[in-house]
C-alpha cells in the first residue's frame, strides 16, 4: 500500500541495484512522484538479478527489480551525451529531489556535481550514495555489498567460533544506505533549502552494527568475536536451537522468564549446578554444553507446541519460520499486497511496515517496463513534441 504524505514531491532517481532504488521506493511509498532514469537498451542492473518469475531469467521479470521499483515512472536517458545531461537538468528544474548512486569517478566523468546541478534548481536536495563517501582516502575505490560488509568490520562478528567470518545472504548494506538516504532527504526538505547529502554505504552499515562492539573496543580493549547462534555477553538463553520439526528461538532476558522456563521443563538437575548461577557466564563459557541439555527437551516438542507453551507461560520463544509460514501467518496477512502488471500477473510483495491514521491507503502501481513512461515525461511534463521525441529515440538519447 502507498500513502499521500509526500504527494506533490517530485524525485528523480538515477540508481542501480539496491541503495538508490530502495531510497526512492521508500519515498514513493509515502506518495512522492518518482521518475527513474535508466540507460537506453540496458536498464538498471537489478533487472538481471534473480529471483525471476517462474525461474525464467528475463530483464522485465526480476523479483528484485519489481520490488524495488514499484510506484515509479520509468524513462530512458543516455547521460553520456551532452543532450542527455541537458535533459537531466530540465528534469531537475521541475523536481525537488535527486537521488543517485553513481560512483564518484562516474560523477566526475559525467560532470554531475551538486554545484553544477544547482544551476538548474538552487533549492534542489541531492543525495549521493557511494561506497566510501565523496571525500577521504577511499573515495575512488569501488566496492559491492560483500566488500563493504568486510571493510566495515561487520563480517568479523558473523559466524561460529573457530570458523571463517561470514557475510549477509542479502544486500543489507544497500538497504541500510537507502534507509539512511531516505530519512536524510526528508530532514533536508524540512530544513527548507537546497542540500547535498553525502551517504557512505560503509558508514551507514558499520555505525549500526558496530556501535556496541566499538564501545567495548574503546573502553575495554575487547575485540569482536564470533559467537555463532549465541549473543555475546547476554544472559543465557538467547539463541536458536533444534526442536522436533525445525528450529526455535529461545530467550529469557528476565530472571522470572528463565525460572518459569525451567519449571515448564520439569526442573532439570543440571540447572541447579553452581556454575550455572550466572547466566551471562553460562552463555559465554558453557553455551554449547547447555544447548545440548536444552535440546533434549526441545526435541520432544514441535514448534507449535512450544509456541503454545510460551504464550501460556509468558516466555519469549519464537518458531523459526520459512517464508511460506510467514506468508500464511494471519497476523501478517495485511503485510503482503499484490502488485499486478499484464505481463507478470499478480506478484505479492511486502508493503510498508506502518499505518498512518489520517491517510487513505492507495493500491501500489507496478514497476515500469524499460522506458515505459518516456512519452508522458518528455512530452507532457517537459513539453517535447512528438517529433522531438522520435528524434531522441532515433539518436539514441532515450
Amino acid at each position: 500500500m502507498t500513502f499521500s504524505l509526500l504527494q506533490g514531491l517530485r524525485v528523480v532517481e538515477l540508481g542501480e541495484s539496491v541503495s538508490a532504488p530502495y531510497c526512492t521506493k521508500l519515498l514513493a511509498d509515502m506518495g512522492a512522484e518518482v521518475v527513474k532514469i535508466e540507460k537506453p537498451g540496458v536498464g538498471d542492473q537489478a533487472r538481471e538479478y534473480g529471483p525471476f518469475l517462474n525461474d525464467q531469467p528475463h530483464h522485465e521479470r526480476s523479483g528484485l527489480f519489481l520490488y524495488l521499483n514499484s510506484n515509479k515512472q520509468g524513462i530512458t536517458l543516455d547521460l553520456d551525451t551532452p543532450t542527455g545531461r541537458e535533459i537531466l537538468g530540465e528534469l531537475l528544474a521541475k523536481s525537488q529531489v535527486f537521488v543517485h548512486n553513481l560512483h564518484p569517478t562516474e560523477m566526475d566523468r559525467l560532470k554531475i556535481s551538486y554545484d553544477a546541478l544547482r544551476s538548474y534548481n538552487d533549492q534542489l536536495v541531492m543525495a549521493s550514495i557511494t561506497p566510501f563517501g565523496l571525500t577521504g582516502p577511499y573515495r575512488d575505490y569501488k566496492a559491492y555489498d560483500i566488500n563493504l560488509a568486510a571493510a566495515g568490520g561487520i563480517c568479523e562478528g558473523l559466524g561460529s567460533p573457530g570458523r571463517e567470518p561470514l557475510t549477509f545472504g542479502t544486500p543489507e548494506v544497500g538497504y541500510f544506505a537507502g534507509m539512511a538516504a531516505a530519512s536524510s532527504v526528508v530532514i533536508a526538505l524540512l530544513a527548507g533549502q537546497g542540500q547535498h547529502i553525502d551517504i557512505a554505504e560503509v558508514e551507514s552499515m558499520s555505525g549500526i552494527y558496530n556501535g556496541p562492539e566499538a564501545l567495548m573496543a574503546v573502553y575495554q580493549w575487547r575485540m569482536t568475536r564470533r559467537t555463532g547462534h549465541h549473543a555475546l555477553d547476554f544472559p543465557y538463553p538467547n539463541c536458536i536451537l533444534r526442536c522436533k520439526d525445525g528450529y526455535i528461538f529461545v530467550g529469557s532476558p528476565e530472571g522470572r522468564q528463565w525460572r518459569t522456563l525451567l519449571e515448564v521443563m520439569g526442573g532439570p538437575e543440571w540447572a541447579k549446578e553452581d556454575r550455572f548461577r550466572n547466566r551471562t557466564a553460562m552463555n559465554n563459557e558453557y553455551a554449547d554444553e547447555v544447548d545440548s541439555y536444552m535440546e533434549e527437551w526441545l526435541l520432544q516438542h514441535t514448534k507449535e507446541e512450544l509456541l503454545a507453551l510460551a504464550l501460556e507461560h509468558r516466555i519469549p520463544l519464537a518458531p523459526v519460520r520459512d517464508f511460506k509460514e510467514v506468508r500464511n501467518d494471519e497476523s501478517l496477512a495485511d503485510q503482503f499486497v499484490p502488485i499486478e502488471r499484464p505481463d507478470t500477473g499478480p506478484v505479492y510483495f511486502a508493503g510498508p511496515p506502518y499505518r498512518i491514521s489520517s491517510q487513505i491507503e492507495i493500491a501500489p502501481s507496478p514497476a515500469p517496463l524499460l522506458g515505459q513512461h518516456n512519452s508522458h515525461v518528455y512530452c507532457e511534463d517537459l513539453g517535447y513534441s512528438k517529433e522531438e521525441l522520435v528524434k531522441l529515440y532515433q539518436t539514441g538519447i532515450i
